[in-house]
């Protein structure tokens, strides 16, 4: 009684260690040493292996542990043997499906075929075992060993039968946690490169929202989302800035005379001269049509007038020629300062009324005969 108590609580802590037996590991093998390795402790057994089925239908020897091993802390290499279904008691095991003991391996007709010195290295006892997915797909065959004859018992095959079902759902589950991981990655490798795709897109189309297309300017929306920078920077260190507003001078003539595309190619070149004199900090866009808005930071009103005579100059001296003529444009320019001298009252500025004003400064210029730059005053309010 004392000996089949010893034997159940053994069997029962073979078990128990099987079931805690994590599947969140590197490999099959891995795993397969962990649930020997919960065989071997709890069972009076010299040497447990699993031979899987290969891509070739071979049964191969993945992994075995010694209970050498164990005790002694070392690793020893495993064979690499193979078997065909149906070969040796493995190979039976697998083809019959059924669990295969081995009471005598010297004595038993299926080791006959053994050479002498095949045969001294027998073990005295074998069982194997085929090891089931979801009790219908061969996984394998587990095979244990001892090496005194007849000493697996009733119990070792009521344990293995139990034994190789809860390892072949471990194994079951690890294919499935595996097969699961790997879709997950993929399925997150397609959503980060999805969103990726889209934030491309949402770049794209935020540039084209506030690009112009002709030119590559920056368009009004920009003006008026860059103007806002520009205000709080004022209102938070005190700095100066200068608003241009540019318009070329009859360029409807020059559209009605040599066609809308010669007109762009004017537009395009105007822009690549204007892009020449901002800098980094400074705000240039295509306002629309033939008008342009450029806005000078942290600039004085001498510096602005300054900025603003030298682009003219250098469009008045640029040349375009089509069909033989020689074609020039001019600009009229308003400029609008804005400082700590422009806002005594204290309150935040208007921007519709600074863009408005520098607008009264250009119209005062075309006014005036156009090609000219004129700084906004109080006085042109009168006019």
């Amino acid at each position: 009684m004392e000996d089949i108590i010893v034997d159940l609580l053994n069997s029962l802590s073979a078990i128990k260690e099987l079931s805690e037996v994590n599947y969140h590991v590197k490999s099959e093998e891995e795993l397969l040493k962990k649930a020997l390795s919960a065989l071997i402790h709890n069972q009076d057994m010299e040497r447990c292996s699993f031979f899987m089925i290969n891509d070739e239908g071979m049964l191969e020897n993945l992994t075995g542990l010694s209970y050498f091993e164990i005790v002694e802390d070392t690793q020893e290499t495993v064979q690499p043997l193979q078997f065909k279904v149906g070969e040796g008691i493995i190979g039976l095991a697998a083809e019959k499906k059924t669990l295969q003991h081995c009471h005598n391996c010297l004595e038993d007709e299926r080791f006959a075929i053994c050479s002498a010195q095949e045969k001294g290295k027998l073990p005295g006892s074998i069982i194997s075992v085929p090891v089931f997915s979801d009790n219908v797909e061969l996984i394998g065959v587990l095979n244990i060993s001892h090496p005194e004859p007849y000493y697996f018992t009733d119990w070792h095959i009521r344990l293995l039968e139990i034994y190789k079902n809860m390892l072949g759902q471990l194994m079951t589950n690890y294919r499935l946690f595996h097969v699961m991981e790997q879709q997950i990655t993929a399925r997150t490798a397609k959503l980060e490169k999805a969103y990726q795709d889209i934030k491309r897109l949402k770049d794209h189309y935020e540039n084209i929202s506030v690009l112009d297309q002709l030119t590559g300017l920056y368009n009004r929306r920009y003006f008026y989302n860059q103007i806002e920078l520009t205000m709080a920077g004022y209102e938070r260190y005190g700095q100066s800035m200068c608003l241009l507003v540019l318009d070329i001078d009859h360029f409807k003539l020059i559209n009605d005379s040599f066609g809308h595309s010669f007109g762009d190619q004017v537009l395009v070149d105007v822009a690549t001269t204007l892009k020449r004199h901002v800098r980094n900090a400074d705000v240039l866009v295509r306002y629309g049509g033939e008008e342009f808005v450029i806005i000078f930071t942290n600039t004085s009103c001498s510096n602005g007038l300054i900025f603003a005579e030298r682009i003219r100059n250098e469009i008045n001296q640029q040349t375009w020629w089509k069909d033989q003529h020689q074609v020039t444009v001019t600009m009229s320019i308003g400029l609008y300062c804005h400082d700590q001298s422009s806002n005594q009252d204290g309150q935040k500025p208007d921007i519709d009324n600074i863009v408005h004003y520098a607008d009264i400064a250009l119209y005062e210029a075309k006014k005036r005969g156009r090609n000219q730059v004129v700084k906004f005053s109080e006085e042109l309010l009168a006019k």
